[in-house]
Parts: structure tokens; sequence; C-alpha cells
């Protein structure tokens, strides 16, 4: 497994530019929590397009697995961003979903990563 540097870049760019809109979007409303999101989804984004799109996996059968799994759970995060973006919430069960979210998709790709 090697980390492709070109396309991680742009990931990070990527990320905190998703993560930023997240605090852009909640900072009108005066939620005190708003940098926490965005920090927290930036990370996540990053963390799932890096593992999608930034590595480079030694066999072909788990680059494929791992690429779609990446792109339905940053799908998953992005719906639940949207959701608390745009809902009152408090910041407890946003860090608590998202977390799960990300440490199974982690779970997952280990797993898929191992077993092929």
């Amino acid at each position: 497994m090697k980390v492709k540097l070109v396309p991680t870049v742009i990931i990070a760019g990527i990320s905190l530019l998703i993560g930023y809109g997240f605090y852009a979007a909640n900072v009108k409303d005066g939620n005190a929590g708003c940098w926490i999101m965005a920090v927290f989804s930036a990370v996540s984004f990053f963390v799932i397009l890096t593992g999608g799109f930034g590595m480079c996996y030694t066999e072909s059968g788990s680059t494929v697995n791992i690429i779609v799994t990446s792109c339905i759970f940053a799908v998953v995060q992005l719906v639940i961003n949207l959701i608390f973006t745009f809902a009152t919430f408090h910041l407890a069960p946003y860090i608590i979903l998202s977390g799960i979210i990300l440490l199974i998709y982690l779970g997952i790709t280990y797993a898929m990563s191992k077993a092929l």
C-alpha cells in the first residue's frame, strides 16, 4: 500500500473546502460548535477520500472494492453532514454518529485490504 501524493494533496484541498462550506453554512445561525463540525467533517472526508483515491493497493481486487466502499461512505457522510447542518442539533450526537461511521469505514476497508 503506497500513498499517491498528487491525489492526496487534491483530496486535502477538497476536504478543507467541504469543511469550510459546512462552517459557512452554520456560522450564520450563531452556532457555537460550527467550527468543530467543520474540522470533523474535513477530517472525515479526508480519511474517506484518501482511503479510496489517495492510496495504491497491491492487490487489484481490493482496490475496486475499497474505491466503491469509499464512495458509498462519502455519500453517507455528506448526507449526515447536510442533515446536521440544516437541522437544529446538539453537537454530541453529530460527533458520535460521524465517528461511528468513520470507524466502521476504517474497519471495513482494513478487513478488505487484508482479506483479498
